[in-house]
């Protein structure tokens, strides 16, 4: 399993090796690079955006200035992006974590992220539900239906915000399974 600061994760990966880059080698024009990664809209979730996730967390402060010049001067980002960057900014400038899940429900790795939200339907943690709806449009079969599991057992398809992205994820969904069931759900909501 990988956590924050592992970078076992991202071995062999693009021929990169996280455990080799140095922090000071990276400049705005990276940064700039992770941050349009994250800002791409929910139905573009992929590998790259929870990559870059990552990685402004582990750049920490070098970030905090372009990503803060960033979300002042766009107001063109999808709600759940803005709690992302807003995380990111407080875990660069407070370095403590209040979601302490959150970097495991956007880890590179789409077993940590469906564990993750396993791990929170088995607490009934309802807190991280802004960061398990993107996951709806996760590139991941397993991830997906954690996060459709989620919003049902804790009987949130009712909430409008909830209902909509449920409800447009249905005729979006490739799963033949998947879409069934959440068919199933909606008939009994």
């Amino acid at each position: 399993m990988s956590y924050l600061g592992d970078n076992k994760a991202w071995e062999d990966e693009e021929d990169l090796n996280w455990d080799l880059i140095e922090i000071s080698k990276v400049n705005d024009e990276i940064i700039e690079y992770l941050i349009y990664s994250l800002k791409l809209n929910s139905a573009d979730l992929s590998y790259n955006f929870f990559i870059a996730f990552e990685s402004l967390l582990k750049i920490g402060k070098k970030a905090k200035r372009v990503l803060d010049s960033y979300i002042k001067e766009n107001d063109e980002i999808h709600n759940f992006k803005i709690d992302i960057f807003n995380f990111i900014l407080d875990f660069i400038k407070n370095k403590t974590i209040e979601d302490h899940l959150v970097p495991q429900l956007y880890n590179p790795d789409f077993i940590i992220r469906a564990k993750t939200i396993f791990k929170l339907e088995h607490v009934g943690d309802r807190k991280y539900f802004k960061y398990i709806l993107p996951l709806l449009n996760d590139p991941d079969d397993s991830v997906r239906w954690a996060a459709v599991k989620f919003f049902n057992i804790h009987n949130m398809i009712k909430d409008p915000l909830i209902y909509h992205e449920l409800k447009n994820r249905i005729e979006k969904e490739s799963n033949p399974v998947i879409k069934e069931k959440m068919k199933q759900i909606f008939k009994k909501a």
